[in-house]
């Protein structure tokens, strides 16, 4: 708007896309002193103008975070190489990397080194990061492939045929949503345990958006379930504000309760990754429901008490002399 000379003032501009003024007028700050706009408002006209022609592009300057961003994403876009996507973003680096100067001291002519320079160590022997790009292209172009998937109790790789159908990020590690010919249910397949992917010369016919959507909205992790299972939790009130702070699930309910408990509840497709969670906070998380989770994780507990047994019956006879609770000195003991 600025560039094109028409009338520029924050307030109807504001307005007109349903922001704040004071975000607008902070924005013209930050393209005067931050990327140097030669940028002055003029009274007698009430407009915003620039003094002299000035493009936002040559003019870009990166921040402490935003080099970091990129310097780490060089590390994606190497190990993509010459696939489509991998062209594609390239070129945009390329494009930021030619006009960039830093915050950070970082020069346009030292940026492009570090989003291109190969790192041949980790890079070939990323799986993730391999596959990435290819199976993005599959799943666009809906093509069938097989994939050699070795899972860790497995001897050798298992030959798979799947329909690729999206990628998602679970568990802090990227999954494959696939489809098998012949079975109905939908199977995730972690990337870095692909070995092998080839091509066939099939195509399939896509499910609708919402249906992956759907497929996905009761995960807590990586694992997938076919049946909506209601949970419900009592935390005590040591770990109840971080449960509030940090939510577990979209679908959480959180009551809380005059002692500093709270209750909480939750639609997951699965409960396998919740029982996990819940043994990582020990005595401080109760399972209210369902009663199969209850029991599965009495179960996990009475084989934990059994390999503790000696250390378990060593702590009941120090709480026995120190019935308040109050440390015990090793010399105590």
């Amino acid at each position: 708007r600025l560039a094109s000379g028409r009338r520029f003032d924050a307030v109807a501009f504001a307005a007109e896309q349903e922001l704040s003024p004071r975000t607008v007028k902070r924005d013209i700050e930050r393209l005067r002193d931050f990327h140097g706009a030669p940028l002055v408002w003029d009274a007698a006209a009430r407009t915003y103008r620039y003094t002299a022609p000035f493009d936002l592009l040559t003019g870009l300057r990166l921040d402490a975070d935003e080099i970091l961003a990129l310097v780490l994403a060089r590390r994606t876009f190497a190990a993509w190489g010459e696939s489509p996507l991998g062209r594609t973003l390239a070129a945009a680096l390329g494009k930021i990397a030619r006009f960039a100067g830093s915050s950070v001291s970082l020069p346009a002519e030292d940026l492009r080194p570090l989003l291109f320079q190969p790192e041949v160590e980790d890079l070939a022997a990323d799986t993730e990061q391999r596959h990435f790009a290819r199976l993005l292209d599959d799943i666009a172009g809906r093509r069938e492939i097989v994939v050699h998937y070795q899972k860790p109790t497995a001897t050798r790789a298992e030959r798979r045929v799947l329909h690729p159908l999206h990628l998602a990020h679970l568990d802090h590690r990227w999954v494959l949503v696939a489809a098998e010919p012949g079975r109905e249910t939908w199977k995730n397949f972690l990337l870095s345990r692909i070995q092998l992917i080839e091509a066939t010369a099939r195509r399939f016919t896509a499910p609708p958006t919402g249906a992956i959507k759907a497929h996905l909205a009761g995960n807590l992790g990586r694992f997938t379930g076919t049946t909506k299972r209601e949970v419900r939790l009592r935390f005590s009130a040591t770990a109840a504000p971080y449960v509030k702070e940090r939510p577990w699930h979209d679908s959480q309910q959180f009551t809380p309760l005059p002692d500093g408990r709270a209750e909480v509840a939750l639609t997951l497709n699965n409960l396998v990754d919740v029982q996990r969670r819940l043994l990582a906070h020990g005595r401080h998380v109760e399972v209210l429901a369902p009663p199969e989770l209850r029991a599965s994780l009495a179960a996990e507990i009475a084989c934990l008490a059994r390999t503790y047994a000696a250390e378990i019956e060593a702590a009941e006879k120090i709480s026995e002399k120190n019935p308040e609770g109050h440390p015990v000195s090793p010399r105590a003991r």
